[in-house]
């Protein structure tokens, strides 16, 4: 939350996070499959195997616990900022993802698009939610059957891409454009490669800087 907050305060328009299940179900913002990372291997435990409560209790940092999807949405609508929310597909049951997912943000009301590497996730959240907004997530490094998906990826079955810095190259930026897709990029903290890829029609840069890209693209 500190960092979402610290976003917020240099402008950011909007925020992108990861959910994925802990044990019981609830849907929580964590980007690992397990603990170990964000708490210097002090707890090594799988998210998906550990409860709420639990999870509630743990320092990530400066006193902050792991918070829940509903938390960060409520946060989000109060500030007027849109939340880019990312569904993890290395959990136990991806259908259950998705529509735990969406059923959090339809009562949260807030601004919220859903993207996915996974198409099986962006469908099952279409399935029970088609007016909520998605996104398919790419990178260079994929295979065979990604790239083949990417090329038929147009609305309604997504109505954005986002992709990795490398692929964005002013023709495929155009292509995507053509089918009516918005182009988000990720992670781009050059504030000239910012420049460049807005002025070649990107409509969202994912970036660890959002204060520094603001000023360079002159809408801070």
């Amino acid at each position: 939350m500190g960092a979402f907050e610290q976003a917020r305060a240099q402008g950011a328009r909007a925020i992108e996070l990861d959910v994925r299940t802990c044990a019981g179900g609830h849907v929580v913002v964590f980007h690992d499959a397990t603990l170990a990372r964000m708490t210097g291997r002090r707890d090594v435990r799988r998210v998906n195997e550990v409860p709420l409560q639990d999870l509630r209790t743990i320092d990530l940092g400066d006193g902050q616990p792991v918070p829940t999807l509903a938390g960060v949405l409520a946060w989000a609508r109060s500030r007027d900022v849109a939340v880019n929310v990312e569904m993890k597909h290395d959990v136990p049951n991806r259908p259950a993802l998705a529509r735990e997912t969406v059923r959090v943000v339809r009562e949260s009301r807030a601004d919220v698009l859903l993207s996915s590497f996974d198409p099986v996730l962006l469908v099952a959240a279409a399935a029970v939610a088609p007016a909520v907004r998605r996104a398919l997530l790419t990178q260079a490094e994929q295979g065979r059957w990604a790239h083949a998906l990417q090329e038929i990826a147009r609305p309604p079955l997504v109505h954005a891409v986002h992709i990795e810095r490398i692929q964005g190259a002013p023709r495929a930026i155009a292509r995507y454009l053509r089918r009516g897709l918005r182009v988000g990029v990720w992670t781009v903290n050059d504030p000239h490669e910012a420049r460049d890829l807005v002025g070649v029609g990107a409509g969202s840069i994912i970036t660890d800087a959002p204060g520094q890209l603001l000023t360079a693209l002159g809408r801070s």
